[in-house]
């Protein structure tokens, strides 16, 4: 169950939306992924999917519909609730098909409802002392629904300073520390190569380096973590001139990134 007064209502928002819609009639998804059976269950008003195949429909590219977003609009009730309850385990199974359904265009009363339930269950993995899923999973898979690193950035820096937020930045930024400093992305968002646009590195890195530093302090990390994350302000090269390399160290890391 949801663990916040917040997402529970964002849940509850999508199920009231959303519940009782189907695939558009003559629905016939792609006939060599699936059988009719399971595209039967998509006209089928609320009928539960097995998690198998919801995460499959949830990830699929969407020339695999005749009409994606009616799909996916189908799916979203038991998608969102599986989430909020800690169970989804198909993070990572491929890019969600919610990112690439053009949700932002759909009637505003369902575009806000989305955007609702990501940043809802973005804040309680923030908040909450322990989660079923690894924060970098979680922040991939928000951007990837989402389209954008920037609400759940600034939704990051509005956490108070030593709480949970900052011990999961903690594990964030041991995580995604040597795609950063390699000017790659592709570790911090890596579903993110479904979409004809660049990864917000940038945006990502700057990010980090304003609000990291202080926040890994006060949390008790290593300080060479602190260190070596506020060096993504600095241009690339000028990263591994920084003396906490040492001269030897700086030397083989140029090389080995050239």
């Amino acid at each position: 169950m949801p663990t916040t007064p917040r997402l529970a209502a964002a849940v509850d928002r999508i199920n009231d939306l959303f519940g009782g819609l189907t695939a558009v009639p003559g629905e016939t998804g792609c006939t060599y992924c699936y059988g009719e059976q399971d595209i039967e269950l998509l006209h089928r008003p609320d009928a539960p999917l097995p998690d198998d195949l919801l995460t499959m429909f949830m990830h699929e590219v969407s020339n695999h519909f005749d009409d994606h977003p009616a799909v996916i609009r189908r799916l979203l009730p038991q998608f969102c609730t599986w989430l909020a309850a800690g169970t989804f385990g198909g993070m990572g199974y491929a890019a969600c098909g919610l990112g690439r359904s053009g949700w932002p265009d759909w009637p505003r009363e369902q575009a806000t409802a989305v955007r609702e339930f990501i940043d809802a269950w973005w804040d309680d993995s923030l908040r909450r002392d322990t989660s079923p899923y690894d924060i970098t999973d979680v922040f991939a898979y928000c951007a990837d629904m989402g389209g954008t690193v920037t609400p759940l950035l600034a939704r990051w820096a509005d956490e108070p300073v030593g709480g949970p937020g900052d011990q999961k930045l903690a594990r964030a930024c041991e995580a995604w520390e040597q795609d950063l400093l390699d000017d790659d992305s592709r570790g911090v968002v890596p579903w993110w190569y479904w979409f004809d646009r660049d990864e917000p590195l940038h945006e990502i890195q700057l990010w980090l380096a304003e609000h990291a530093p202080s926040r890994l302090r006060a949390v008790g990390a290593d300080p060479g973590l602190a260190t070596r994350i506020g060096l993504l302000a600095l241009p690339y090269d000028d990263r591994w001139d920084h003396p906490i390399w040492g001269d030897t160290d700086s030397s083989a890391r140029a090389a080995e990134t050239n």
